[in-house]
């Protein structure tokens, strides 16, 4: 067993912002948290703040800490708008050389999962913006419906890690959708990690055993870059630290999705 760790990368500055609801739905939502004890008031206070930061990506201090800790992360990027998601793509691609020269692979954090046209153009945009020929998506929110990978595969994408079950993480092995692999994804932070780190934690260490018991080749991971934030995110930071520590206390390995591909491709 293996484990694919990868980091959406949804926001990269304030700036990107101003025209839409992004800092007054968070705000509206950690009032609620404070106001419920879920959050401390110096975690609320550098959250209102925060509108001032001079970024809201925490590339540089997550790509340091994966680097340290042997981790081979993909890092998704969006080429449109949707849901929040509001940087455009020549802001994108100074992270997305930077990711590289780190060492790190990159991808599309795609916003249309419903026409073939929109999902060839997000592709077609990043291959021109960066070069890439060979490059995976997961869709932002991670959306699909049931004709979403057959079209990703014709777009030309080598894999896809978009198909996520929402009620449980589970562990489902890769697959072909035509010439392209798709990665169930297993874990993602919002959907296991909520204000209750322990929880958390048990739900992780639930998942890695019944993925032992089933002899699965791949965990899957997702942590959302812009949660490694000690300030505005502790809880989220420190769940990300404890799970890349939990896995090398299990001794696997972590490998890439391009690397995972390999493998499979040559039956290992």
């Amino acid at each position: 067993m293996k484990v694919i760790v990868s980091h959406d990368v949804d926001h990269l500055y304030p700036s990107d912002h101003w025209r839409d609801l992004y800092y007054p739905k968070m705000w509206v939502r950690s009032f609620l948290e404070l106001v419920r004890g879920q959050i401390r008031f110096s975690v609320f206070w550098h959250r209102l703040i925060s509108v001032f930061d001079q970024r809201i990506n925490r590339l540089p201090e997550i790509c340091a800490f994966d680097k340290e800790y042997g981790v081979r992360s993909t890092f998704f990027f969006g080429m449109e708008h949707a849901l929040g998601m509001s940087y455009n793509q020549d802001k994108a691609l100074p992270w997305i050389r930077f990711v590289k020269e780190q060492g790190y692979d990159a991808g599309v954090h795609g916003c249309d999962y419903l026409t073939q046209e929109g999902i060839c153009k997000e592709h077609d945009d990043f291959a021109q913006l960066t070069g890439s020929d060979a490059f995976g998506i997961r869709n932002h929110y991670v959306r699909y419906d049931e004709d979403t990978f057959r079209k990703m595969a014709q777009a030309g994408y080598v894999f896809d890690t978009s198909e996520f079950n929402k009620e449980k993480p589970t562990y489902k092995a890769p697959y072909r959708v035509g010439r392209m692999w798709e990665f169930p994804l297993a874990i993602m932070d919002g959907y296991v990690l909520w204000h209750d780190l322990q929880k958390a934690q048990q739900t992780v260490m639930d998942l890695f055993r019944d993925t032992a018991q089933a002899n699965g080749q791949y965990v899957t991971i997702l942590f959302h870059d812009c949660f490694y934030n000690e300030k505005c995110f502790p809880v989220e930071k420190a769940f990300y630290e404890w799970i890349i520590k939990y896995v090398q206390s299990l001794h696997l390995e972590f490998i890439s999705y391009q690397d995972a591909i390999k493998e499979l491709e040559h039956g290992r």
